[in-house]
């Protein structure tokens, strides 16, 4: 199990906080390996498009995703990010070591410009997961 401590929780916090002011930008959370939700969450006054229920299933999913993803990196190399645009949502998943960082933005969103935002957020803050 990965231990973070309530420093770092804040650090992811506040980057969150901060990638939630680029426009259309909805979601951004950071995601434990079990799945859960550790920093983050929706924007101020954003309706999430899925029941609580369904939300938490779709923190699983990314890192089940993200987990069998890994098995080709030997191959491929290690994943940068995993974007994925639907009808109605940009899904944007950016590895931060063990953690993932989960965005969901609205389906017209610049994914590049998104990605880039979060990695020069998350990427400086050299998070250690024990």
């Amino acid at each position: 199990m990965a231990i973070i401590t309530v420093d770092e929780i804040k650090k992811l916090n506040d980057s969150c906080e901060e990638l939630l002011k680029e426009e259309n930008v909805r979601h951004v959370g950071v995601i434990n390996p079990l799945g859960h939700l550790i920093a983050g969450g929706f924007k101020k006054g954003v309706e999430p498009l899925l029941d609580d229920v369904k939300v938490c299933m779709v923190y699983m999913q990314m890192q089940l995703d993200y987990k069998m993803r890994q098995e080709l990196d030997d191959v491929l190399g290690p994943i940068d990010y995993i974007a994925s645009r639907r009808t109605k949502q940009l899904i944007i998943t950016v590895p931060l070591g063990d953690l993932l960082v989960l965005i969901a933005a609205a389906p017209d969103a610049d994914d590049k410009k998104i990605i880039k935002k979060a990695e020069e957020l998350f990427d400086d803050l050299h998070i250690t997961v024990i």
